[in-house]
């Protein structure tokens, strides 16, 4: 899964790309890499207005999900779109294929190809990795990276089509929008995600959490595919045990207890720059690489991820509109974790997502269209 794209795998390598991925991985610091903007003609995302309705739809959602909605000059990462992203390389091209194949430059909000977009009823986003624009010394494990990525976008973009009132599917690293009943106008903007960051680092506000964050979280998760296995340590909230609880068909407790702040030993960042214990919730998402594979092929084990990224985006939605920030993380010992959760043995980590209500907000340039 490394470089700019990805070959075919057949089932062996698949399996040894996944144990590669888990304990003993070696990452190194490092400067993500200058990546050139794409070379050809240039059309501006209004442009697809010309189109009709759907065309106008269309740059409606590659605008909501895919480009810069808001500047934090305060934050690490400045640039804020609908889906979070790993050191904020945005490791996912979108490709409109419409008449040709129109890379979208996100920033400037522009399509890049040759001739002129052609848009009927129906139209295919291809999200094409981009592992070159995380710093080498994430070596193989930036391949998981950029799959997660593509499981966020592909949810985000799904989501927000039917808000548009357009229809969505995924199909791999494809998703295929058709027109249904939209309008062409925009709609209202998804509720603002927020990265957790405060005045000393990342840290969740110290008072209870109301129960409708937990239970927005748990219908986000009971969304999700199969093949996927969560736990929620849950801490602090409102009518809640504290502990370990099970969130497949419902939450129920599996071990009451102290379970969020028995993270900061398996936590890969110190409490002043990550405070994990600090959180209300945090979601361990595992998974069986060996039965994906087994299943769906040597494409199992990216599927697996791809499934547990599109659940981390609708968790991440779902988070921010009950006023909680979500933020996913894989810098942790991944045996150790899994021990915690109690993982089946042929199960590895997929994904950390941390969950609270944010110790404050500092101020944020919008950077949404005027048109929208």
């Amino acid at each position: 899964m490394s470089g700019a794209g990805a070959g075919p795998l057949d089932g062996r390598a698949a399996l040894a790309e996944a144990y590669a991925h888990g304990p003993g991985r070696v990452v190194e610091p490092g400067v993500s890499p200058g990546v050139a903007a794409a070379a050809g003609a240039r059309v501006p995302l209004r442009g697809l207005a010309g189109c009709g309705r759907f065309g106008a739809a269309v740059a409606h959602l590659l605008t909501a999900v895919a480009t810069p909605l808001r500047w934090e000059p305060w934050n690490q990462y400045n640039d804020h779109r609908a889906y979070p992203s790993a050191r904020a390389a945005h490791t996912v091209d979108l490709v409109l294929l419409a008449g040709g194949r129109w890379v979208l430059d996100a920033v400037r909000r522009e399509l890049v190809g040759e001739g002129t977009p052609a848009l009927g009823g129906a139209v295919e986003i291809e999200l094409v990795r981009r592992r070159d624009r995380l710093s080498a010394g994430y070596r193989e494990f930036g391949d998981v990276l950029a799959e997660l990525e593509v499981g966020h976008v592909g949810a985000a973009l799904v989501g927000h089509a039917r808000r548009l009132g357009l229809r969505a599917e995924v199909d791999g690293v494809v998703v295929r929008v058709s027109s249904h009943r939209e309008s062409g106008a925009a709609v209202a903007p998804s509720p603002v995600r927020s990265s957790g960051v405060g005045p000393r680092g990342i840290a969740a506000d110290p008072r209870p959490l109301a129960r409708a964050v937990l239970d927005a979280v748990v219908d986000a998760v009971g969304r999700s595919p199969g093949g996927l296995r969560h736990r929620v340590a849950v801490r602090g909230v409102r009518d809640v045990v504290d502990g370990w609880h099970a969130v497949d068909g419902g939450l129920r407790v599996v071990e009451p207890g102290d379970a969020v702040r028995s993270l900061g030993a398996v936590f890969g960042h110190p409490p002043g720059v990550f405070d994990v214990a600090s959180a209300n919730l945090a979601l361990v998402t595992t998974g069986d690489p060996a039965e994906a594979v087994a299943a769906g092929g040597p494409d199992g084990y990216r599927a697996l991820l791809r499934a547990a990224g599109a659940t981390g985006q609708r968790v991440c939605e779902a988070a921010a509109g009950a006023g909680a920030f979500c933020r996913p993380a894989r810098s942790v010992d991944d045996g150790a974790l899994e021990g915690l959760v109690g993982a089946p043995a042929g199960h590895c980590l997929l994904y950390l997502l941390v969950i609270g209500r944010p110790r404050g907000a500092g101020f944020a340039y919008d950077l949404s269209p005027v048109e929208a």
